[in-house]
């Protein structure tokens, strides 16, 4: 009963970190000092929370420490540093599950009716435009080749494949209209890394 209360406890300190978190970000705080600030608070809680019940939280521990050291201008040790990549590096999973995402969105929209030209110009319409620099977005030709790359029924297997599954079974749930399509874009900024 003891932990289950401590649970209780901690997920409210998550909550409050991730409403301060929206906070900053509404008020065009600086994104990654917000994300990183957040990060750093949220993981001290989990560490806290797994020390004072006995669980090992020593993986967690280097993590920590790096994210301090960003935060407070030091050099990050090497986790932090990107492997090297032979070409242009990766997307993150979390904006390769966004593009995914937004591919479902466009091929829903040509299942309402539009033509694929137009469904992938209404997606970048109405994209936000933290999302259109960040992804980047400024042409339907992105939509596009993300929905060659990850759509249909033989998609290639990555976060991307797992963003558009997702949100195709959301969209093919609930069946949104063209204003909660548009809730639905402005939801998804919050999934940007900053």
């Amino acid at each position: 009963m003891r932990k289950l209360a401590a649970l209780r406890l901690l997920g409210e300190e998550l909550s409050n970190v991730e409403a301060e978190r929206l906070r900053r970000l509404e008020t065009k705080d600086d994104a990654a000092a917000a994300n990183r600030d957040a990060a750093q608070l949220a993981l001290n809680a989990v560490l806290t929370f797994f020390q004072d019940y006995g669980i090992e939280a020593g993986p967690l521990v280097p993590l920590l420490a790096d994210i301090a050291a960003l935060s407070s201008g030091s050099r990050p040790s090497g986790m932090l540093t990107p492997a090297r990549a032979s070409r242009r590096p990766l997307d993150s999973p979390a904006i390769e599950a966004l593009k995914g995402r937004l591919a479902a969105i466009m091929e829903f929209r040509q299942q309402e009716g539009l033509s694929r030209k137009a469904a992938g110009e209404w997606v970048v319409r109405h994209a936000p435009a933290r999302m259109k620099q960040k992804l980047p977005l400024s042409k339907r030709t992105a939509l596009d080749s993300w929905l060659v790359k990850w759509g249909g029924k033989h998609g290639t297997p990555s976060s991307g494949r797992d963003g558009y599954a997702a949100m195709q079974a959301i969209l093919n749930s609930q069946r949104p209209n063209e204003q909660q399509l548009k809730t639905i874009l402005a939801t998804l900024v919050r999934w940007l890394p900053a």
